[in-house]
């Protein structure tokens, strides 16, 4: 059972949820073929119609890209299908910034969904020095770049909101977790959530799902 928060509900969209690892094997998310097919019918209960899967990739230990992770979107349409599922998949992926953006982002080939939405994170401990340099990058190359749950990052908790203005004033979009409004990740993500929800910054809420431990969860809160 959750324990929420008592204020002024949060509303938002969620039928496209751009931040989820449901790739199977690929990361620290969904592990098999037949998590992901009982993770995607448990988002798609929730109302969401399609999901960008965004496997993570950082240099050098998960160097995953469109060869690796193509087959496995494919293998889903195709099961989702199969179990009258109706949720749409794109593929993207979920880059921590780093030198090594800068080769894929040369060669072309970063992963970017359908809309050339292009998702980052930074390290949760501290911020990337190649971070201006990687958005200059691709939005000189016509992407929108997304930070993916700034409110989560403790080395901006003193002042998120200021840390934001700075983001949104690089053209950077930001994505919340859904569950740092419930306190899953913490206090100090549930006040910076709230803030920035509370300054009109966050362009997506997203769920960051790994598991259904996570849709679960998001169950909760959408209820409450």
């Amino acid at each position: 059972m959750w324990w929420f928060r008592k204020r002024e509900k949060v509303h938002f969209d969620y039928t496209h949820d751009i931040h989820s690892h449901v790739l199977p094997g690929v990361d620290d998310g969904v592990r098999t073929y037949g998590e992901s097919i009982i993770v995607l019918k448990g988002l798609s209960s929730l109302g969401v119609k399609r999901v960008t899967c965004t496997s993570h990739v950082y240099f050098p230990a998960l160097m995953n890209g469109r060869e690796n992770l193509y087959p496995l979107l494919e293998d889903l349409r195709a099961g989702l299908q199969k179990e009258g599922i109706e949720i749409e998949l794109d593929l993207g992926a979920e880059y921590r910034v780093g030198e090594y953006m800068l080769s894929l982002i040369e060669r072309g080939e970063i992963l970017s969904g359908d809309e050339k939405r292009v998702l980052v994170e930074h390290n949760f401990l501290s911020p990337s020095p190649f971070f201006d340099q990687v958005v200059f990058e691709l939005q000189t190359r016509g992407y929108e770049v997304v930070l993916a749950h700034p409110e989560r990052y403790v080395f901006w908790a003193d002042d998120i909101v200021r840390h934001g203005e700075e983001l949104k004033n690089k053209n950077c979009r930001l994505q919340v977790n859904i569950l740092s409004f419930a306190g899953y990740y913490g206090k100090e993500a549930q006040r910076g959530a709230e803030r920035l929800h509370d300054a009109g910054m966050i362009d997506y809420y997203a769920g960051d799902v790994h598991g259904m431990r996570h849709v679960e969860a998001i169950g909760e809160f959408l209820k409450g």
